[in-house]
């Protein structure tokens, strides 16, 4: 019999780690648990499946880990089934959740969370349902009335009981589930009917009150014990439903809160008919018409025109319909006439008219009337005759009446016909739908068809039934590019540092091609010499526009060559549509995106795209939770701008995408590039110790001779004629002393430089970035009596002022409130807005430069989908002069069009009390000043800033990454931070102040003794502290930080409280 190992998907306690210290692969104690495996799947499992456990009285998911022929030394229980038909995780992801569980101490379960397909982890409740045993006759009324509520709804305990007041679990409940008259699933708290109404209406009597009313209860509908115990008030789950439960009239059963994710499907509509049939075919499809039916017989009897009589018998009609074409001019119908003529001969006529003598009137008629036929009508007008006297005569014999019969001609044009019969018909939707998918020459998504002709599903049906098409199920790929359109890019000529550096990674993929060769599938044996490979990651350093992205296509094509995929991250959603377009144009058809904007079932095709290697799925472009995708051959991980703090998760496991992408580089035997302008300390720290492969790109390149759009060469100095490449220098960077500008009398939020910057932009014709890391209008709102800031009362920070909507916004929990008229705190009216954010800066630029259009990218004008792309297109469209916004703005944006970039406030954040301050504000001016001058246009930068001597300033403004670089770690090193050293960082969250004091205290004191004991050396504590945002969200927040060279030793086997979370390797400590 096989065994199986599995990590259940529910909390199981709050420790961090536990385990076996000395095994790197070790399994979390209380985290993995060991279940039989069936029969039925003996010949299935494997690691990687999702399956059903039973699990302490509730059916969950679990990840199988390991299968094994070793029982274990004690019992178990058997596997229920399995959740997909196929193992959701590669062997290499559960791999990675290992490492991610024991590098960043976290649960196993909340690793293994990150690469289960969106929507497939189910949690489910436990409904109770009535069975069809029969009710017995010693029921209580309460256990009758649960029973009978079961039996109507599955139904949660809390709901009957409210609903049912006096009701109670032990006296109610309980009884009935002994009595097996319904099912309680306690951990789910669902109830289920067990037994029929008649089985009801019999036990009725024999129970109690409050049991009859909670079994009504259930038995209205499947309800979950809450569900019952809410609509019952007072009905006991002991005594009520337990008792219905082992009488089995009621058991327990799994529903799911939210259906599974599964692939969407739509109808198909393809063409089956030729022109000839579908002429033919045509004129007789629609709904029923009279007219059109007259049409047609008529067309078809064009040598014998019918009479009226006859046509309305044929159709089987009245005159009308026939009446209606002849006013449209289609048909004519003869009028009714009667013809008469005189039958007696010349020669008897005189004898005749003798023998009418006393007849004057019948006399004056037949001597008038000639022998051939004359209109009746008109005769007796003309001769003034009565129509008694020529009825007279024809009694007589004397003349001969014919009634001329009417006759119906169709006047229409025998071709215009069918096109007539279709407006009859109204059957024009019906050709609407066949000419268009003549053109669109194969089968077309019946959505699409519904878009093009108006037509719905019945007019779809009509075409069906005459053969006409075919309308069949096809399955629907959810592609979040569906409707992008990419032009078609090649490769340019590479710069002489290009070239070396590509010559680099394209041998390190081809030896990491060998080295994995025959490993990489989701279900074979991760090679051993994959495992550590300490030279597969390149941090590829070159200054902004210096073509790093080219490496990176170069890159990919290469492992697209070998079969492989790659996984391209971002820092930004406001990066992706950009690079988008460059990578679709590049691969065009194998691109796909993977961001938290895409819908569920758009992540849910993409999971299933890169899981079977599909065709269009072969680079994936997305955000850092694209590194849990299952690829079963990746061959490539590039990771954009890596120096992002935005590459950090901030829930558990709280990881970095940079050190996570490296160990499953190390996995999977891919190569990994770290591309940026400004990288993060710690890996080029880790670069120039040899850990990882240094590259450097020092030059811009502006573009290529030999590709469109180059007209401006000559403008450009190149500092390589003979080069393909056209180069640039970096932007030219200003430093503003804004203290100056005071002292000149300026107190505009624009230096008299950045004014006359923007001048000169908007009057050229050309584009702007004003760049501020600060939201809203002011930052905090000031009363000048009482000198009260208003904050926010659930985080105690300055609560910001947004002049859209008038209100105040608390950016750490995002509460609103309505600005304030007086002071909260004392009355006065006197209040006043300080600081500037990025509302007020495009304020400031519409009053100082009125006709310039203006476009702000932040986060307050980006919550809805496909923001970020849409703003980022209106600029590149020029719909805008002048792009305002925060850090999104600085980060991998190519737009030629801007000349000049304007960092506003470049002290924001430098004066943090955080250990990367400078890091940050170094890398953003940085990263900002680089999106300009990157056309032949050229470009400046002005920063504005109260403290222009600061390294990190003085360093942005010359693009010095080794200068700020030496000064920094010098900085690191004195303070042992990181990459000198690293960092925990322990935070305790608690509604009372006294609370989280003492709390973080106690962690202080138990970490201490834990280093003592365990005699660990060169480690160290930081606090207890208050955070910097010392309350968020009504909790206050005290932190301890242990620094030391590895953290792990002291805090894995360490239990963790209740309110404390724990970040490896943060990124922060405010």
């Amino acid at each position: 019999m096989l065994f199986a190992d599995v990590c259940v998907n529910t909390p199981l306690g709050r420790r961090v780690g536990g385990g076996k210290a000395d095994d790197a692969d070790f399994d979390p104690l209380g985290q993995t648990f060991t279940y039989a495996v069936p029969d039925h799947l003996a010949g299935r499992l494997q690691p990687g499946y999702l399956v059903w456990v039973p699990f302490r009285g509730r059916r969950l998911q679990a990840v199988v880990l390991a299968v094994t022929e070793e029982a274990p030394d004690f019992e178990t229980r058997e596997i229920k089934a399995v959740v997909w038909a196929q193992p959701p995780l590669t062997l290499a992801q559960l791999a990675l959740a290992r490492w991610l569980s024991g590098y960043y101490l976290a649960p196993l379960i909340d690793a293994l969370r990150l690469m289960l397909p969106v929507g497939i982890s189910q949690r489910g409740r436990t409904v109770l349902v009535r069975t069809t045993e029969p009710i017995p006759s010693d029921l209580t009324p309460a256990q009758v009335a649960l029973l009978s509520r079961i039996a109507e709804t599955e139904g949660e305990w809390a709901e009957i009981s409210e609903e049912l007041h006096g009701v109670t679990q032990q006296a109610d409940l309980e009884p009935l589930i002994a009595l097996g008259l319904v099912t309680y699933d306690r951990a789910g708290r669902k109830i289920c009917l067990l037994v029929d109404q008649e089985v009801i209406a019999r036990v009725l009597p024999t129970l109690t009150r409050t049991q009859a009313a909670v079994l009504s209860c259930v038995a209205r509908a499947e309800s979950s014990w809450a569900e019952i115990s809410r609509a019952l008030r007072g009905v006991s789950l002991k005594n009520d439903l337990e008792p219905l439960i082992e009488k089995g009239l009621v058991t327990r059963e799994v529903a799911f809160l939210t259906p599974p994710p599964h692939p969407k499907f739509s109808n198909q509509v393809r063409l089956l008919a030729d022109r000839e049939t579908i002429a033919r075919a045509l004129p007789t499809l629609g709904h029923s018409s009279r007219r059109a039916d007259i049409l047609a017989w008529l067309v078809k009897h064009l040598e014998r025109p019918p009479t009226l009589d006859d046509l309305c018998t044929a159709i089987g009609c009245t005159e009308e319909p026939v009446r209606a074409l002849a006013e449209r001019g289609w048909v004519q119908i003869s009028p009714h006439r009667i013809r008469i003529r005189r039958t007696v001969v010349e020669t008897d006529l005189p004898q005749i008219l003798s023998s009418l003598s006393r007849a004057p009137k019948q006399t004056a008629a037949i001597s008038a009337l000639p022998v051939a036929f004359v209109d009746e009508t008109e005769f007796r007008a003309t001769y003034d005759i009565e129509t008694q006297v020529l009825r007279v005569l024809a009694d007589k014999g004397l003349i001969e009446r014919f009634e001329e019969p009417t006759i119906v001609t169709l006047t229409l044009d025998p071709a215009a016909v069918p096109d007539a019969l279709i407006e009859l018909r109204e059957a024009a939707k019906h050709r609407a739908v066949l000419e268009a998918l003549q053109q669109h020459n194969g089968p077309a998504w019946i959505g699409w068809v519904y878009a093009e002709t108006g037509a719905d599903l019945r007019v779809l049906r009509d075409l069906e039934a005459a053969g006409l098409i075919s309308i069949t199920e096809e399955m629907v790929w959810r592609d979040p590019l569906a409707g992008y359109e990419f032009t078609l890019d090649r490769p340019p000529v590479l710069t002489a540092d290009q070239a070396q550096a590509w010559e680099v990674v394209r041998q390190r993929i081809e030896a990491d091609k060998r080295m994995g060769a025959g490993g990489q599938k989701a279900n074979g044996q991760i090679p051993q010499s994959a495992i550590r490979n300490p030279q597969s990651a390149i941090l590829l350093h070159g200054v902004t526009g210096s073509g790093k992205t080219e490496i990176y296509l170069r890159a990919i094509a290469e492992v697209l060559k070998r079969g492989q995929q790659a996984v391209v991250l971002v820092p930004e959603i406001a990066l992706t549509p950009q690079t988008i377009r460059r990578f679709a144009a590049r691969f065009p058809g194998k691109v796909t995106v993977w961001h938290s904007e895409l819908g569920e079932g758009e992540r849910f095709d993409v999971w299933r795209r890169v899981r079977t290697d599909h065709p269009a799925a072969q680079v994936v472009v997305g955000s850092r939770s694209a590194l849990f995708l299952p690829f079963p051959e990746l061959g490539l991980i590039v990771l954009d701008e890596e120096h992002e703090n935005s590459y950090k998760q901030e829930r558990t496991p709280r990881y970095h995408a940079r050190t996570v992408a490296l160990e499953l580089g190390k996995l999977c035997a891919a190569p990994v590039l770290l591309g940026s302008a400004t990288p993060a300390l710690e890996t080029y720290y880790a670069a120039r110790r040899g850990e990882i492969e240094l590259l450097t790109l020092p030059t811009r390149v502006l573009g290529h001779r030999d590709m469109p759009g180059e007209g401006q060469a000559g403008q450009l100095a190149l500092t390589d004629p003979q080069s393909a490449a056209l180069f640039a220098e970096l932007p030219p960077v200003r430093i503003v002393d804004m203290r100056q500008e005071l002292r000149a009398g300026n107190r505009s939020m624009f230096s008299r430089a950045l004014s006359a910057g923007l001048k000169h932009v908007l009057a050229a014709g050309q584009q702007a970035i004003l760049y501020l890391n600060r939201r809203g209008t002011a930052t905090f709102v000031l009363c000048r009596d009482c000198g009260h800031v208003e904050t926010c009362p659930r985080c105690a920070v300055p609560l910001t002022y947004h002049s859209e909507g008038e209100m105040l916004l608390c950016h750490h929990c995002n509460r609103r409130y309505p600005a304030p008229t007086t002071c909260s705190d004392c009355g006065s009216r006197r209040i006043r807005h300080f600081g500037s954010g990025t509302q007020r800066l495009e304020e400031a630029v519409q009053l100082e430069f009125p006709t310039a259009r203006t476009l702000r990218w932040d986060r307050d004008v980006t919550g809805a989908k496909g923001a970020h792309d849409a703003i980022l297109a209106r600029f590149i469209a020029h719909d805008a002069d002048i792009l305002i916004g925060t850090q999104m703005i600085a980060k991998g944006l190519d737009l030629p069009l801007v000349t000049l970039v304007g960092a506003v406030a470049a002290d924001t954040g430098l004066f943090l009390p955080d250990f990367r301050a400078s890091e940050r504000t170094f890398q953003l001016l940085t990263q900002v000043a680089g999106r300009a001058g990157r056309s032949a246009l050229g470009g400046q930068v002005i920063i504005q800033t109260y403290h222009p001597d600061h390294y990190a300033i003085v360093a942005a403004s010359h693009h010095d990454y080794e200068s700020f670089y030496r000064q920094e770690m010098g900085f690191r090193r004195e303070q042992g931070y990181p990459p000198v050293r690293r960092l925990a960082k322990l935070v305790y969250y608690h509604s009372q102040r006294a609370r989280a004091q003492a709390e973080a205290t106690r962690m202080a004191e138990l970490l201490q003794a834990e280093i003592d004991r365990l005699a660990l050396a060169d480690i160290d504590l930081i606090g207890p502290a208050p955070c910097f945002f010392s309350r968020q969200r009504g909790d206050y927040r005290w932190q301890v930080v242990v620094r030391s060279p590895d953290p792990a030793p002291l805090l894995r086997s360490l239990p963790i409280p209740i309110g404390w979370r724990l970040d490896i390797d943060p990124v922060d400590l405010l």
